[in-house]
């Protein structure tokens, strides 16, 4: 027997990533995951919205942003990162020369 549906408000989450971050509300380390949800709306058999976000989410404090936050280790890896390689680097690459522009 088929059934017919009046309203539902049907949802899933789903873990993008099998690596965890801490999370800096609750400062657990590793209960942050990047998650995406996917709520649908459905009157009268129709699904009439379908609404899908990806963000990072904790599962223990339920704290939820599109970015994580950087911490004073990241921080510094990319400072070091940036102090040892030389801007003309991170333009063109492995070349040793920059390209010729044409006046």
């Amino acid at each position: 027997m088929t059934g017919f549906i009046l309203v539902s408000n049907s949802g899933k989450k789903i873990s993008l990533e099998h690596a965890s971050h801490p999370c800096p509300r609750c400062k657990n380390q590793s209960s942050v995951q990047l998650t995406r949800s996917e709520k649908s709306l459905i009157v009268l058999n129709k699904r009439i919205t379908d609404n899908s976000r990806v963000r990072y989410e904790c599962s223990q404090c339920k704290w939820k942003n599109e970015m994580l936050p950087y911490d004073g280790r990241e921080s510094a890896e990319l400072d070091r990162y940036l102090s040892e390689n030389s801007t003309d680097d991170l333009f063109y690459g492995d070349a040793s020369t920059p390209p010729h522009v044409s006046p």
